[in-house]
């Protein structure tokens, strides 16, 4: 994959014959007689090809498209442009990767604009429907708020949730016989009573009940509020880091 940046953003380049056709493109540059504009492109092949540099000529399978101060161009791999261009290399690489993964962001993030109506519609749907998710948010809180349950039931789910097991345990006190091979294994008397936990029972489900399975939290909060607070930015004029941040997210949304 061969990508070059232009005056109109990047663009890709379908092959390496296509990249040698280039004007001005040369693969045997002398850097000694040569300074260093800046680098205009990175590619990364499953195939070897040559460094350009005339006193290099070293196969690797990743690299970048560099032009000089009187217009040629070639390619270099990340070792070679340290060695021969020192810090100038080192800036310009960094300054290319930093420029085209925000294009790419920002690019991604105008993409992700156009569809937030239907990602609205669709939030709008999930919650709605019969048995969607509204009705599961209601009656799943049901199960863990204290008053619309028994005390002892919701105490015992809210145990479940917390241990994040649906398994159903009870403590009985321990028989004669039992007490005997409890301290047989403890090798010394213990104070009775004992006691001996039985399995009763698994209720399927329990992970809905779990804090990161709050459907109320997944929907209006982290999606439906932070899609408000998206359609106020301004994506041209985001930066490095804010457009990291809101890729994530926006990534994360397009799951559903």
């Amino acid at each position: 994959m061969i990508t070059i940046n232009s005056d109109k953003g990047p663009f890709k380049v379908e092959s390496w014959e296509d990249l040698l056709q280039r004007p001005g493109f040369t693969v045997n540059l002398d850097p000694n007689q040569h300074e260093l504009k800046s680098v205009i492109g990175r590619y990364i092949f499953s195939d070897m090809v040559k460094c350009g540099l005339s006193n290099c000529q070293t196969p690797h399978a990743r690299g970048y498209i560099v032009v000089t101060k009187n217009g040629l161009e070639t390619n270099i791999g990340k070792d070679c442009g340290k060695k021969y261009f020192a810090l100038d290399f080192d800036h310009l690489a960094k300054q290319f990767d930093t420029d085209l993964a925000a294009y790419e962001n920002r690019d991604l993030l105008w993409s992700f604009s156009f569809r937030i109506e239907d990602l609205e519609a669709k939030i709008s749907a999930l919650r709605a429907e019969d048995k969607g998710a509204d009705w599961v948010n209601r009656n799943s809180s049901a199960l863990v708020n204290p008053g619309k349950l028994p005390l002892a039931v919701t105490r015992q789910i809210n145990s479940l949730v917390k241990q994040k097991s649906g398994k159903f345990t009870r403590d009985r006190v321990a028989s004669s016989h039992e007490a005997e091979e409890i301290e047989a294994r403890a090798g010394r008397k213990l104070e009775r009573p004992l006691y001996v936990t039985e399995f009763e029972g698994n209720l399927r489900g329990i992970e809905s009940l779990y804090p990161e399975n709050n459907l109320r939290q997944l929907l209006m909060v982290e999606i439906l509020d932070e899609l408000k607070a998206f359609k106020g930015v301004n994506i041209d004029m985001l930066t490095n880091s804010q457009l990291v941040k809101w890729k994530k997210w926006a990534t994360s949304v397009d799951v559903i």
